[in-house]
């Protein structure tokens, strides 16, 4: 299953109606058929990111990463930079950052950098459900936000959350995989980077789903992790189409593996996590 988006909602614009939008970007007129425009747009909108940003946490500190794509077509870490808050300002006050963001050295452009953070997994719920072949896609977010709601013992309209439909099998009902937060937590997120002038908040993403992105991308798999300095990692711009060499335990899927684990647990971890956040602008 891809990451799940936390989804951040644009203002002005309703959740369903994006989320439909989306999926007919995506979708193909029918099996194998894409029509030649909209793959040349979708194609086009990954090639034009020059530059992207990763916010994850670090204790009680932030660490930002800068990622750029290179002529050459593969990636690079061009900044790792550590924010601390002021002294006395509790973690969950991170109004900071807004000044801090507009104090780290960046290339002036016309547009404003984007930027990708992180949440940690105790500000998170998932799950799954199952979903009856006859209930409409355009019902499904309806569903799940009610998922979420109850989950967080929230109303429905003070969360936030992603899904995505499992291949449809037998049984007569479609998977549906889910995650969620609560708004106050985004709309603090939104507040503190739309106040940090020359900044964009494209999206929010659970830390494991970044983690576990970049561990798969990184050039010379996760022993580079301790072997390297951050500002030498170096990602493909295509993962999944390279196997193997994630860890020294052959294993294609490192979500779970202990090196990816020990990776996360060295002071190299949180740097690992922001540059996957950066590394979702490719994807």
């Amino acid at each position: 299953m891809r990451s799940l988006d936390v989804f951040i909602d644009c203002e002005n614009t309703n959740y369903l109606l994006q989320k439909m939008f989306q999926r007919v970007k995506k979708a193909p007129v029918r099996e194998g058929t894409m029509p030649a425009w909209l793959r040349f747009w979708q194609q086009w909108g990954v090639r034009a990111v020059r530059l992207a940003w990763g916010l994850a946490h670090d204790g009680q500190d932030w660490v930002l990463v800068g990622v750029f794509r290179q002529g050459t077509g593969g990636l690079r870490v061009q900044a790792c930079v550590s924010l601390r808050p002021p002294a006395g300002v509790p973690r969950v006050d991170a109004s900071w950052l807004s000044q801090a963001l507009m104090d780290v050295p960046h290339q002036k452009s016309m547009s404003r950098q984007r930027l990708t953070m992180g949440l940690l997994a105790q500000d998170l719920v998932s799950g799954q459900m199952n979903c009856p072949v006859q209930v409409p896609q355009e019902a499904w977010p309806a569903e799940v936000q009610l998922e979420v709601a109850q989950a967080l013992n929230l109303p429905p309209d003070a969360v936030n959350f992603d899904l995505e439909a499992e291949p449809l099998g037998g049984g007569g009902a479609r998977q549906l995989q889910w995650v969620g937060c609560a708004r106050p937590l985004v709309d603090d997120y939104q507040q503190w980077i739309r106040a940090a002038h020359g900044w964009q908040l494209t999206r929010l993403e659970p830390e494991a789903d970044a983690a576990w992105r970049a561990a798969q991308a990184l050039v010379g798999g996760l022993p580079s992790v301790l072997q390297q300095a951050p500002q030498d990692w170096q990602f493909r711009l295509d993962s999944e189409s390279v196997p193997g060499d994630l860890d020294d335990e052959g294993m294609a899927d490192v979500r779970g593996s202990r090196l990816l684990q020990d990776a996360l647990a060295s002071p190299a971890g949180p740097r690992l996590v922001a540059a996957g956040l950066a590394l979702k602008a490719w994807t």
